[in-house]
């Protein structure tokens, strides 16, 4: 399991030398192949298996990855430090560092039922004129809310659904024996 807070402040180290070169979305192109690399290929378990000398680890990301000099840097620095396995949580830190950066909000709209995406995309609308950003929408569907909507921005939780309007005049209503 990847430790996130470390992951983090990697993320956040990359994207202060990215932000001052301007350099942002070369970055976040080039930590994805990184992560590619180092967490998700076949070559994944022999760059995180600390039996393998970090001098052959290390050889094998210079030969791997054609990527900018400080970019390899971070990801023999992630090789060495025997976090390879976490180059996708700290390439998916630093995509959420650069969309704040750049005033984009995800969001996670649930639904009992399928939105049309032109549903979607206006409920994107909405939330993007309410946040002062540009909102990129996700649907989901769980039938358990019954209706309504549940939306969710980053750490925001915003619950329209029935099922959680019928808990709370469930609740209301034991209250008042």
């Amino acid at each position: 399991m990847a430790d996130l807070p470390a992951a983090r402040r990697y993320a956040q180290a990359a994207f202060g030398i990215a932000r001052d070169a301007g350099t942002i979305a070369t970055w976040r192109e080039e930590l994805d192949d990184v992560a590619a690399v180092l967490a998700e290929s076949g070559l994944a378990p022999v760059l995180a298996d600390t039996r393998v000398p970090i001098e052959q680890r290390i050889a094998m990301v210079e030969r791997t990855l054609d990527v900018s000099p400080l970019v390899l840097n971070v990801a023999k620095l992630l090789v060495s430090k025997s976090r390879a396995r976490e180059a996708r949580a700290v390439a998916d830190a630093f995509g959420r560092l650069a969309d704040d950066h750049e005033g984009i909000a995800h969001a996670e709209v649930t639904t009992a039922v399928e939105l049309a995406p032109a549903q979607l995309d206006a409920i994107a609308q909405q939330l993007g004129a309410s946040l002062g950003k540009q909102v990129r929408a996700v649907g989901t569907v769980d039938p358990g809310i019954v209706g309504g909507v549940v939306v969710r921005v980053g750490d925001k939780l915003v619950d329209g659904s029935v099922r959680t309007r019928l808990k709370r005049l469930r609740r209301e209503l034991e209250g008042a024996r």
